[in-house]
């Protein structure tokens, strides 16, 4: 026992520090978005469009083994870059991700000052509580958002060719399944101070994961798409306009 006694507690002390310093190997690490539609209004004010905004309850779910570092929502209403989403007739064909309308937006470089402060804010020696969150494993996040989901109302030169309204009108159902995707990494920061974020990776590693795309490029990003929703069109309700 007087030998074996200090091997065994090498081994569990070289164990334990092998698991706080893992790294997940699949891209997700077991983060999970999961979403509920709320609200649904259509606004009809320009002739051109029919537009829909659309309210969600959004949850992040650590379905992973290992805690994950999350960059926390910018501090005013846009919160994460919700970037894409897409539409698809049945659960099976999102299943299969076989949409039928899709569209999106993503955020262009910026060199803003408010970048330029948050990277020197997140530069720091461990995960700050002001700017990030650390999502343990079994963990859920909720939060509200909202975005807004647009038809033509004519065929138009636009690429990629979306379904007008009046086509998804002839579907056999306005009961859908939408995805959404979220770019959760604060990219623009290496604006300022170049791989930020991957040096962050490295220097946090203890504390958690943060999550990357594996293909490198001038900025290091992270999109993600959340597991398919039930959205009902048909339920909208008319924006209601004010009376001068």
């Amino acid at each position: 026992m007087k030998i074996t006694t200090p091997i065994l507690v090498f081994v569990f002390a070289l164990f334990a520090s092998i698991q706080a310093f893992a790294q997940c190997e699949n891209r997700e690490c077991g983060l999970v978005i999961r979403g509920k539609v709320t609200d649904i209004v259509t606004d009809r004010s320009d002739k051109n469009y029919v537009r829909f905004r659309v309210k969600l309850d959004v949850e992040f779910a650590n379905e992973g083994s290992q805690p994950i570092i999350l960059f926390k929502p910018d501090n005013d209403e846009n919160g994460y870059w919700l970037g894409g989403w897409s539409l698809y007739q049945t659960e099976e064909d999102a299943k299969n991700w076989k949409s039928i309308f899709h569209d999106g937006y993503w955020q262009s470089i910026s060199g803003s000052e408010d970048y330029r402060k948050l990277a020197e804010k997140l530069d720091v020696k461990t995960p700050p509580d002001d700017y990030t969150k650390i999502l343990q494993p079994k963990e859920v996040w909720n939060f509200a958002d909202d975005f807004q989901i647009t038809f033509d109302t004519e065929k138009s030169s636009s690429f990629p060719v979306r379904k007008t309204w009046k086509e998804m009108q002839q579907l056999s159902s306005l009961k859908l399944q939408l995805r959404i995707v979220y770019e959760l990494s604060p990219w623009n920061v290496e604006y300022f101070k170049k791989n930020l974020i991957p040096k962050l990776q490295k220097r946090w590693k203890s504390y958690g994961n943060i999550l990357l795309e594996k293909e490198k490029s001038r900025f290091n990003t992270f999109r993600l798409a959340s597991e398919p929703m039930m959205i009902d069109f048909s339920e909208a309700k008319e924006k209601k306009v004010e009376s001068k």
